[in-house]
């Protein structure tokens, strides 16, 4: 079971939710051992207007390997490629921060994961890292550093029905279609 470490703010303890049934009960000894995490799998994403296509290739992701790290871009890494989100940073980190699929959330500032993988690769000492993103893009930034350090970069199919792009078409064709009326 793969859980992820959090901050109670209330006592400044940290902390880790053990779901019910999971077996582990109120008093038992439970370890934490980083060192045991084999294959580190990092995704990124914007999480602007999330959809199944996210779901998807998260969910992907997170069966490539031990522990799966999401990045989030800030709306600045966005804005450098692409139009500004219209869902905040935090707002988008929360939902992607809720799903099963995904162990931990990190900020990513850049475009190019590279800081964020250095800093994986630092904690997780001989971990392999396996970078995850969407055939969409075929120089995936990231690549070189993955690469260099033994890593890999898998790209599963685009699921290109319910991209952001096409479903920002869909809700302006059916605006427009229901303004002509």
């Amino acid at each position: 079971m793969k859980k992820i470490v959090w901050l109670n703010k209330s006592n400044g303890q940290l902390c880790v939710t053990i779901p019910k049934n999971s077996g582990i009960n109120d008093g038992d000894v439970v370890s934490v051992e980083k060192e045991k995490v084999r294959n580190i799998v990092y995704s990124y994403v914007t999480g602007d207007l999330f959809h199944y296509g996210h779901l998807k290739l998260l969910e992907e992701a997170n069966k490539l390997g031990d522990f799966h790290v999401c990045g989030v871009l800030t709306n600045e890494a966005i804005k450098s490629y692409k139009e500004e989100p219209v869902a905040g940073l935090q707002e988008r980190k929360a939902i992607i921060s809720s799903l099963r699929c995904v162990d931990m959330v990190m900020v990513q500032h850049k475009k190019d994961p590279t800081d964020n993988l250095k800093e994986i690769h630092k904690q997780f000492k001989g971990a392999k890292i396996t970078l995850v993103h969407a055939l969409d893009w075929k120089d995936v930034p990231g690549r070189k550093y993955v690469e260099k350090t033994g890593g890999k970069v898998v790209q599963p199919e685009f699921y290109d029905k319910l991209s952001t792009k096409n479903i920002i078409k869909k809700i302006l064709k059916v605006h427009r279609s229901k303004e002509g009326k």
